[in-house]
């Protein structure tokens, strides 16, 4: 299918400016902070010495004090214990009921990822790593409120996801297809990947493969989920694509999960007051 063709059966949806887009979200939080009787508080909990964890827990720290919530982040040898991570969880705990709490990823092999989202408290997981979790996930709030900003109606859209992970793919298609979109998730075992491409209104890639949709000649927007180092450079799933509606890697989906994880901490600190 063309571009024209996609555009006349569908209609043009151009992807708007993501940063603008984050930096009028962030603003809307700031100010909501600016009328609770006390600022939110946040803990982040790493592991080792991962570039990239140090990056995003950077990010992090950074994005809480532009809008005024407390943030600190507590950094562990690589080998440390699950039982060390659910003592200082639980620990912290004690010290401010109130206080949210993320582990950030990836963790070293030997630590229990399910005895570790065990030892945080249901309000208080705002990266929504808990089964039954009252957050969403962060990257797929941050996409659906993205899309809601595009104006994209998803009612009675084709979207494909690639990738069925239980922090992106999984818990995205299930909120787009709350709204009425036929979503299809496609994973390594699914064959004939075209077929689902050529139908799409949207597609979200968070495989983690770089140039995985250049091969593809898709005319429709794209989610670009993936994180990827070429020659030590940050890069998506779509690399030097001629489609001009793909959301940029880096400045793209990382903002709007970081947005995303904001308002959980807002929302816990609402809901907690």
């Amino acid at each position: 299918m063309s571009r024209r063709e996609a555009e006349e059966r569908i209609g043009i949806m151009q992807l708007k400016n993501i940063k603008e887009f984050t930096t009028q979200w962030k603003a809307d939080l700031k100010a909501e902070i600016s009328k609770l009787p006390k600022a939110p508080t946040f803990l982040i909990i790493q592991v080792g010495n991962n570039e990239a964890s140090n990056r995003y827990v950077r990010n992090k720290i950074k994005d809480c004090e532009e809008v005024g919530i407390d943030a600190h982040c507590i950094k562990l040898e690589e080998n440390v214990t699950t039982e060390d991570i659910q003592e200082i969880l639980v620990k912290n705990y004690m010290a401010d009921p109130n206080m949210c709490m993320m582990v950030q990823l990836p963790l070293p092999e030997h630590i229990d990822l399910n005895g570790v989202i065990a030892a945080i408290p249901m309000h208080g997981d705002v990266d929504g790593m808990i089964r039954n979790s009252i957050y969403s996930p962060c990257t797929p709030l941050g996409i659906m409120k993205y899309l809601e900003y595009c104006d994209f109606d998803l009612d009675g859209k084709n979207v494909v996801i690639c990738g069925r992970s239980d922090i992106v793919g999984k818990p995205l298609a299930r909120m787009m297809s709350d709204k009425n979109a036929t979503v299809s998730l496609l994973h390594s075992h699914s064959k004939n990947h075209w077929k689902y491409y050529d139908i799409a209104d949207l597609i979200v890639t968070a495989v983690g493969k770089p140039a995985f949709l250049n091969c593809y000649p898709i005319h429709v927007p794209v989610i670009d989920v993936g994180i990827n180092f070429v020659d030590g450079k940050l890069v998506g799933d779509c690399i030097n694509t001629e489609n001009r509606d793909v959301t940029p890697v880096p400045g793209g989906v990382g903002l709007l999960t970081r947005c995303a994880l904001l308002q959980n901490i807002v929302d816990a600190a609402r809901w907690l007051r």
